[in-house]
């Protein structure tokens, strides 16, 4: 017999294939003895006739690998349209490798930072307490002891300047007395009167202080008391200022606390007559002022008083 060909890609079949092993096309039973080839009619032939022994596969593998370029085409114009709006940029991204492509940066994200605001809570200060809420006021009697020794105490007068002058009798002249700097002049006038039968020891100079912003002040120890020389009679002092100011009991004019006529008093002896009658001088901050000013007094170390000087 002659040689036989696929059909339907002309491919040369060999003798007894059932299928052509190049395209896979089933072969067509042999014809009957009495037609020759020359007799059958030419085998329509499409396109280009493929070698004899290529796998008989091939058109599968065509339209696989037409498949993938078509993937790999899709997925090169996501890279290049569709991430770069994903990712927020304006324009697509430059593909590597490309002369003169410049990659966008990415946006950078502005944190704005607010200024931390400190709210001023306004906080009333706290009020000093009154460190003597009892006190008593000037002209106030404090009574202290008791029976025979029975007697009163009174803080009567408060005088305050910035200077004062002070005279002297061995040479007839005043002279002026000045505080510390910052400082001023206190006076305060003391009476203590026995009202009992039997003498008492009066409160001393140092048993009377004064109280003023937490501070405690004594008697300034720069002022010139009444000389106690044993050569000669004692001499009062006056200061000029307040030399004629009368005791509270009686038309006397005051001298020194503890002193009468340039004598110091040993004891309190009854009846108004006998009281002891005087001033004691401080130096005391030149901001005091006597509404916010106190003045105590210890008697005999059992009792104390105490007079707010406004």
């Amino acid at each position: 017999m002659g040689q036989k060909f696929c059909t339907l890609c002309g491919a040369v079949l060999p003798e007894g294939v059932k299928f052509c092993e190049s395209c896979g096309a089933a072969v067509e039973p042999s014809a009957p003895a009495s037609y020759s080839p020359a007799n059958l009619p030419a085998p329509a032939v499409t396109g280009y006739p493929v070698p004899a022994g290529t796998n008989k596969g091939r058109p599968l593998l065509k339209i696989i690998a037409g498949i993938v370029i078509v993937l790999v085409l899709l997925a090169g114009a996501a890279y290049i349209f569709v991430l770069p709006t994903i990712s927020g940029g304006p324009f697509p991204l430059a593909l590597p490798g490309l002369s003169g492509a410049t990659p966008t940066p990415a946006p950078t994200a502005v944190v704005t930072t607010m200024p931390l605001v400190t709210v001023a809570t306004a906080i009333a200060p706290t009020p000093t307490p009154d460190p003597f809420p009892h006190a008593l006021q000037v002209k106030d009697g404090f009574p202290f002891g008791s029976g025979r020794i029975e007697s009163e105490a009174n803080v009567y007068r408060v005088w305050m300047n910035d200077t004062y002058q002070w005279h002297n009798d061995k040479d007839n002249k005043y002279y002026p007395e000045k505080p510390q700097a910052g400082s001023k002049f206190l006076f305060i006038f003391l009476n203590v009167y026995n009202k009992g039968d039997m003498r008492v020891w009066p409160p001393t100079p140092g048993s009377v202080t004064v109280h003023y912003d937490g501070e405690v002040y004594t008697p300034d120890p720069n002022h010139f008391l009444p000389d106690k020389s044993s050569d000669r009679k004692a001499t009062a002092v006056e200061v000029k200022e307040v030399q004629y100011f009368s005791k509270l009991y009686g038309s006397e004019y005051v001298e020194d606390y503890g002193y009468s006529h340039g004598t110091q008093y040993a004891y309190l002896y009854p009846g108004k007559s006998n009281a002891i009658d005087g001033y004691l001088i401080f130096q005391v901050p030149a901001s005091l002022t006597p509404d916010k000013a106190y003045a105590r007094i210890e008697f005999n170390g059992n009792e104390a008083g105490v007079w707010n000087l406004g």
